[in-house]
């Protein structure tokens, strides 16, 4: 396809070919939701899972980038589907609009993914989410607030579960947020899932951290997993 024709050049017809047979679930479609998947889906995946449970609010359009004005009311992930298969008309996008509260909530999920994208915004659901990982699946967590944000994979047996890295961490009711930083993690969080696809992850047993303010980044080394 003439759409991925720069992707090619850069990364060849083989690693396309990989991205093609590839699915992610991407579980929460908010800023960095938004972000990730049109990255993705210019990049080339073949298949998106869109999990969220929320409409969309004014309040969410300065950055939420898959969003407008027309869109206030309407379902995050339904809208989402529609709008990235106006991208890539070829790729499967299936639209779950329910709330994570299980581990169930993400195993009985009918279709199969090789990937998780946690573009959640609590813990709660996060940690649902890190137990729900097969060991044959990867999950690259994405995080934001204020100009700063923070990236990690995380793997079965490799690699610390989220609630064991993250689990003193409170939940703060609507964060501020700009949308510099939501674009770039989220940039960042797509990049670490396609490195994943590859083969070829950065991020296992440690977290980048960006701060915009002073354009600094830098790696955090953690415990391996057990």
């Amino acid at each position: 396809m003439d759409l991925f024709s720069r992707n090619i050049k850069f990364w060849g017809e083989e690693k396309q070919a990989l991205l093609m047979e590839s699915s992610i679930l991407i579980a929460g479609m908010g800023g960095l939701g938004c972000t990730v998947a049109e990255n993705l889906v210019r990049a080339g995946i073949g298949k998106l899972i869109l999990l969220d449970h929320d409409i969309i609010t004014e309040t969410n359009l300065n950055r939420q980038i898959l969003f407008d004005q027309e869109d206030i009311e309407k379902s995050k992930v339904i809208t989402a589907q529609k709008k990235l298969s106006r991208i890539n008309n070829e790729i499967e996008i299936i639209a779950i609009d329910r709330k994570i509260e299980s581990v169930n909530n993400i195993t009985e999920i009918k279709s199969n993914f090789c990937g998780i994208a946690d573009c959640l915004d609590n813990y709660e659901s996060r940690f649902i989410l890190s137990d729900a990982l097969r060991d044959d699946q990867f999950l690259v967590h994405g995080g934001v607030k204020n100009d700063f944000g923070q990236i990690t994979t995380i793997k079965n047996g490799i690699t610390q579960n989220l609630k064991q890295i993250f689990g003193d961490q409170k939940d703060e009711i609507e964060p501020a947020v700009i949308p510099q930083t939501v674009i770039t993690i989220g940039s960042l969080m797509a990049q670490e899932i396609i490195n994943n696809i590859f083969g070829k992850p950065q991020l296992i047993n440690k977290l980048l951290i960006v701060e915009l303010s002073d354009f600094s980044m830098f790696k955090v080394e953690m415990k391996k997993g057990k």
